[in-house]
């Protein structure tokens, strides 16, 4: 586990998803009374997670999670966490609560996706009992021991997104509102899957996070941006990019959807391994998946256009 080096004790445990280093990284705060994690990963990955968190007094010393929305990859172990930890709350945005009390319709919208592939990279998705569930409103304080979360509502990536700011040490987690990049890659991926993208609100997302002018991003996927300021603007070009890309290919002659998404994915994944270093190609082709994002952007697309 790595210290982040910022103001208060906090800890960047990387979850090692699919076995693979730099894909989703959970964040570890010292509170004082107990651990609060962010964004604590899927059930696939919770024995590294709780191997990780060992020197820090393990499992049993969480006492908060906190999530920036519940996609599988950020949430999917909330409800195994919940079972083995009956003490331990789970503070979401209300639309996101409702669903990690009941997933039934989280699993099933993952499954379009996924279909075969959710057992084996997810793990068992579990309800939360409605008493762990702690349904958070834009702008409220969480106290976490001798730490203030603020919460601040950041949809576009997912209508239930929130980032957590930790003033006192200078950092955002910023879950997937800021994109995906590589510690130690300059490479931005704005990550967009279905089902709920939605363009103008993730422009209004990116415009307060600048607003908030934070010195540091903690990006689930992955590690610590330090060059908020420039981060913020390339991200800002890239959605636009990917979006205009998306559009126009929904006018081009091919055979099928899966064609369209293919083609995108194999331009972007090709712009990638053009411009980052072989060690960080990886999580990129691991993490970024284009092809998933070109169904979220098509299906905003094609919700504006009818």
């Amino acid at each position: 586990m790595k210290s982040l080096n910022v103001e208060l004790p906090t800890w960047q445990a990387d979850v090692r998803f699919r076995g693979c280093a730099r894909l989703i990284a959970c964040a570890v705060l010292e509170t004082g009374s107990g651990l609060t994690l962010v964004d604590p990963g899927p059930t696939s990955t919770l024995k590294t997670l709780e191997h990780a968190l060992i020197p820090l007094g393990g499992l049993q010393a969480v006492n908060d999670v906190v999530l920036t929305h519940i996609h599988l990859d950020h949430a999917g172990c909330v409800g195994q966490l919940a079972a083995i930890l009956p003490e331990v709350t789970i503070h979401v945005h209300p639309i996101g609560a409702r669903h990690l009390i009941n997933p039934e319709r989280l699993i099933r919208s993952a499954t379009r996706i996924y279909k075969e592939r959710m057992g084996r990279l997810w793990g068992a998705i579990l309800p939360v009992p409605g008493n762990q569930v702690h349904a958070i409103a834009d702008g409220m304080s969480l106290q976490t021991g001798e730490r203030t979360l603020r919460a601040c509502y950041t949809p576009g990536h997912a209508s239930h997104h929130v980032a957590w700011f930790d003033n006192a040490a200078g950092v955002v987690f910023a879950g997937d509102a800021a994109g995906m990049r590589i510690e130690g890659a300059d490479y931005i991926i704005p990550v967009a899957p279905p089902p709920d993208i939605d363009l103008v609100a993730w422009e209004e997302t990116l415009s307060k996070l600048e607003a908030e002018n934070p010195k540091r991003l903690f990006l689930t996927h992955f590690g610590l941006i330090q060059d908020v300021k420039e981060h913020l603007h390339r991200m800002r070009e890239r959605l636009r990019a990917w979006s205009d890309a998306v559009r126009c290919s929904l006018n081009d002659d091919y055979e099928s959807d899966a064609a369209r998404a293919a083609a995108f994915h194999e331009s972007e994944m090709t712009r990638m391994r053009g411009s980052v270093d072989l060690a960080a190609q990886e999580p990129y082709g691991y993490m970024g998946q284009p092809r998933e994002s070109w169904y979220g952007l098509a299906r905003y697309w094609r919700k504006k256009l009818v």
